[in-house]
Parts: structure tokens; sequence; C-alpha cells
């Protein structure tokens, strides 16, 4: 019987990683001109979590593609 992985699982472990990476990112850096720090935040933080939450989708349909062979 062949156990399928589970999509939200992975979308959710993905996006949340980007979000925080992108987050921490964005405080480690100085301020662009123009911007606050909060909407660098919200801004890498948003393009992280799309980003990785697109790879781990991608990760997915390599690891249920595998369980299948």
């Amino acid at each position: 019987m062949h156990r399928r992985p589970q999509l939200n699982r992975f979308l959710v472990a993905g996006a949340v990683l980007g979000l925080v990476v992108g987050v921490v990112t964005s405080l480690t850096r100085p301020d662009a001109p123009g911007s606050t720090a909060g909407q660098q935040a919200i801004l890498l933080g948003a393009t992280g979590a799309i980003f990785c939450g697109l790879l781990a989708a991608i990760v997915y349909l390599v690891v249920d593609r595998s369980g299948r062979r």
C-alpha cells in the first residue's frame, strides 16, 4: 500500500521557512532609502514565502514520484 505525502504540510513548511528567512534577512541588512524596516520585512517575508512555497511544491512532486517506484 502506497502512502502519499501530504501536500499541505510541504506547502506550509516551505512558506513558513521562506517567511522567516525573508524577515531575518530584511532585519539584518541596512534600510534601503525610501522604505522602513517594516516595509522591507513584509516585502522580503512575502517574497520568501512565495518562492519557498513553490520550491516545497517541487520537492513534494519529487518525493511523491519517487515513492511510487
